[in-house]
């Protein structure tokens, strides 16, 4: 599942991005293409060696903004294992690519932005894994250009719960082309059933609770007029109690690094 921000969790960074242009414009976009060392989704780690592409659409309507979009990745997964006897089964595979598609609409109150918005997550090679989540965020300015932003994800398919992403960040410009963003944050589920207890635990089932928490640094650098180079890096601690990869470990430690090419029109 795409990593949104993909650091702050790309939905609500992408969304927000996209809103920002679309007050200069009407209508506006963005699309782009990465790649990381790895494929993290809400401290689990689905595999190594992701590359994704995406376009963001936003249409501004008097107040509010529209926006759509859709993001494709693939990566390289795990081995399929077999966990001992009693534990949660076979695995027989997992996916290795994802196709998803999103739409949303925000408005601005002052200092306060919200957006509603729907996604739905493909997985082509495993089709009995797509499910869909309607998210709600909201974000505020703080003091000294700091901000603050939550947004709870609602599965009412596959997984059936709450996933709630809140994050502190701040931005320092060193020119008009260059940016430094920074962002602390942690996860938060209920009922959630993609988030598994770990292997040794006691039980088997969904963790609820506290997730895990993350700090991660964007360097935006917009080289030509429209066009922006963003490396950027992460690390994620999860609960000791999380399954955090396929083999069922708990309480993993993951340092994500990767780069983008955004093209702005």
């Amino acid at each position: 599942m795409r990593n949104y921000s993909k650091t702050v969790g790309a939905l609500a960074a992408a969304s927000t991005l996209v809103a920002g242009y679309a007050s200069a414009n009407e209508f506006d976009g963005d699309v782009h293409v990465g790649y990381s060392n790895m494929y993290e989704f809400r401290f689990f780690d689905y595999g190594d060696s992701l590359f994704e592409a995406g376009v963001d659409l936003a249409y501004e309507a008097g107040p509010m903004t529209l926006s759509a979009g859709a993001w494709y990745g693939s990566w390289d997964t795990p081995e399929s294992i077999a966990f001992p006897a009693g534990g949660p089964g076979f695995i027989a595979g997992t996916p290795s690519d994802e196709l998803d598609l999103y739409a949303g609409v925000g408005t601005d109150f002052g200092p306060l932005s919200l957006e509603l918005g729907y996604i739905y997550y493909c997985y082509p090679s495993f089709s009995g894994l797509d499910t869909q989540e309607v998210y709600f965020s909201a974000g505020v300015d703080l003091f000294w250009g700091m901000g603050l932003g939550s947004t709870a994800f609602w599965d009412f398919d596959q997984n059936d719960g709450l996933y709630v992403d809140t994050a502190v960040t701040k931005s320092f410009e060193f020119n008009e082309c260059l940016n430094l963003d920074l962002a602390a944050g942690f996860g938060y589920a209920d009922g959630q059933g993609a988030q598994r207890k770990a292997v040794g635990t006691g039980s088997f089932g969904t963790l609820d609770g506290f997730q895990g928490w993350y700090v991660s640094a964007q360097l935006p650098w917009e080289f030509r007029d429209g066009v922006t180079l963003t490396p950027y890096v992460k690390y994620t601690d999860a609960d000791e109690d999380l399954a955090s990869d396929i083999y069922g470990n708990g309480g993993q430690e993951y340092i994500i690094a990767g780069v983008k090419l955004g093209v702005a029109f």
